[in-house]
């Protein structure tokens, strides 16, 4: 009869090493994490959505009363409101870009709404908030295993 419960010294030891970290992982919390990041990102994105349709109507306004209805008064009022909503908008990205990503699609975002040379915000603030971001998006990986990049030959 085989016994069991007799292990060996190098099992044993085995079992008090440390565990590698990809072992560690905890997708679960690092879920809930990126999750509780989720919410005040889209109601900054709602507001940033908000002021692009404002510019959009506020435009189309304009043209509007400068070809349709032949009113430069009108048109020149639109214009008039498209600068201060054009404004808001950057304020806006502004805004989102202090608000912490909940996902690397929201730095990718960041990174492209920060080439507005305009937007209220310094690039050294910007850098160290996507910085900021990627550290705490890298430290709380959702998945054990990196994604493999898919090749031509995955494709069949």
């Amino acid at each position: 009869m085989r016994r069991l419960w007799r292990c060996g010294f190098a099992e044993v030891q085995q079992c008090l090493d440390p565990l590698p970290d990809a072992v560690l992982i905890d997708t679960h919390h690092n879920q809930l994490m990126r999750q509780a990041r989720r919410l005040p990102w889209r109601k900054a994105d709602a507001v940033t959505s908000l002021t692009i349709a404002e510019m959009a109507y506020l435009h189309a306004k304009r043209i509007q009363a400068m070809y349709v209805l032949e009113d430069e008064d009108k048109s020149g009022s639109y214009s008039d409101q498209r600068t201060i909503s054009v404004d808001r908008k950057r304020q806006a990205v502004a805004d989102q870009i202090r608000v912490p990503a909940p996902d690397l699609l929201a730095v990718q975002w960041k990174r492209e709404a920060a080439k507005d040379r305009y937007l209220p915000i310094g690039a050294d603030e910007v850098a160290k908030l996507i910085a900021a971001d990627e550290a705490v998006l890298a430290a709380h990986p959702i998945t054990k295993q990196p994604r493999r990049k898919r090749g031509r030959s995955d494709h069949h």
